[in-house]
């Protein structure tokens, strides 16, 4: 899923100040104010696009709430991620990270850091622009970036050139005074261009050794990230199977689990053609297959382990998933002769 990290969402809420009433925007992304502090929350990209039009449809022509977003984030808002790139040894080593890990807090765009020339160029590269949001999210992306910086070592960092892929209306006034710079629009690429020199220089607080001990902990959180890209209905299947032997969970339970609000699990579930009750059957099937096969659970504790709580509503089940009883298939798998008595 295309999505981006709800602090994003939130602190762009925040910098709504010609909306006081925030109600719809939380509408516009479904989500309440508390889901929005858990960082681990992600807002769908489209749904988040649609906030920041909302909120720049506020301030038009005069946009500027995007670059306050920008300048009030702060590394140690981005928890093990920012921490990270601050006690980078340098900049340039921070950014090299960072192209790593970024996709921690944004799913839509790929980014890189590299050498050109005498410059050090910071880029993204996300879906083509088709929308207002998607440019100002653009512009936002890059000025955080270069808050980030500007925070590591502690100096008011100016780029030598900053580069959109699109074109836009409205003022641009905000931006050159972010940047220091008036950015390019129409060009290739998104980018910031930093002289080499400037990303050479320390962080202020950099340390090697805790560097490396975070960058240790971001490694971790990529491989649990790759899990979560799993198909969303499999991730379900799987939290379900975890609760089962405590009884059939209920939805709201495992939404709250996954970190979603019950509406966006249940569209969540709706966009993919499915159903709780029935990936609360799946779960079911998948489970007591594995246990009635390869364990030496009686099938009286496979019938609870698997939330039943009588054997016969278990075995009728196990009947429609396999088309035979939870003893027959036991004795079929292991090849034993279907005559003969099962040994538990």
């Amino acid at each position: 899923m295309t999505a981006v990290s709800a602090m994003y969402a939130r602190k762009q809420i925040e910098q709504a100040i010609n909306l006081p009433d925030k109600a719809p925007l939380y509408q516009i992304i479904e989500m309440t104010p508390d889901q929005l502090q858990d960082g681990a929350v992600m807002v769908p990209i489209a749904a988040y696009l649609s906030l920041i039009e909302a909120i720049a449809q506020s301030e038009w022509p005069d946009l500027r709430f995007h670059m306050r977003t920008s300048q009030s984030m702060r590394c140690d808002e981005f928890g093990v991620f920012g921490l990270a790139f601050k006690s980078a040894p340098t900049v340039r080593q921070g950014l090299q990270r960072l192209q790593q890990y970024v996709r921690l807090h944004n799913r839509v765009s790929e980014f890189a850091a590299e050498a050109e020339g005498g410059a050090y160029v910071w880029s993204m590269k996300g879906p083509a622009v088709v929308r207002l949001g998607s440019a100002l999210s653009a512009e936002a992306a890059m000025a955080t970036t270069l808050v980030l910086c500007r925070e590591a070592t502690q100096k008011t960092l100016t780029p030598v050139k900053v580069e959109f892929s699109h074109t836009r209306e409205g003022s641009k006034d905000a931006l050159m005074a972010h940047f220091g710079v008036m950015p390019e629009f129409g060009a290739a690429r998104d980018a910031i261009h930093f002289d080499m020199a400037e990303v050479e220089q320390p962080c202020a607080v950099g340390d090697a050794a805790i560097w490396q001990y975070l960058t240790t902990h971001l490694d971790q959180a990529l491989q649990d990230d790759a899990r979560r890209a799993r198909p969303f209905d499999e991730l379900v299947i799987e939290e379900i199977t975890k609760l089962l032997s405590g009884g059939v969970p209920q939805l709201a339970e495992v939404a709250g689990i996954m970190g979603l609000g019950e509406r966006t699990f249940q569209r969540r579930l709706s966009e993919q053609g499915q159903t709780f009750q029935a990936l609360v059957d799946e779960a079911r099937h998948q489970l007591a297959k594995q246990l009635v096969v390869a364990s030496s659970y009686s099938l009286i504790e496979i019938t609870f382990l698997t939330g039943f709580s009588e054997q016969s509503a278990f075995s009728r089940a196990f009947k429609r998933w396999t088309g035979m009883s939870p003893r027959a298939y036991r004795q079929a798998q292991k090849g034993e002769s279907l005559g003969a008595p099962a040994s538990r």
